[in-house]
């Protein structure tokens, strides 16, 4: 017989109740500063825009919001990753845990 693993890989501990809805409350204020983040990048996005159309801003200007506009991506891409792992931190609890099938 073979055991197939379908758990994760990220090295994820059991939770107790407790735990599991500080986790919750964690990624419920993700989730809003994520949107937050996500408005920060739309205003950066447009400033750069607007910096590369316009040829009369100076330079110092135009690196500044380029520079912004990379900042930004970095913490939404942060957030994400964030929000992946606890999302299967909490989904790999055990009873989120699929039945494990044994060939025979």
């Amino acid at each position: 017989m073979t055991k197939v693993y379908t758990g994760s890989v990220l090295g994820i501990r059991t939770l107790t109740e407790e735990q599991r809805a500080e986790v919750r409350e964690e990624l419920a204020w993700l989730e809003t500063d994520l949107v937050r983040r996500r408005k920060k990048l739309a205003f950066w996005t447009e400033c750069k825009a607007r910096a590369e159309a316009d040829p009369a801003m100076p330079q110092a200007k135009r690196d500044g919001a380029l520079y912004f506009f990379k900042e930004a991506q970095k913490l939404i891409a942060s957030g994400e990753t964030l929000r992946a792992y606890l999302v299967a931190e909490l989904q790999e609890q055990p009873e989120h845990q699929p039945a494990y099938h044994y060939a025979h």
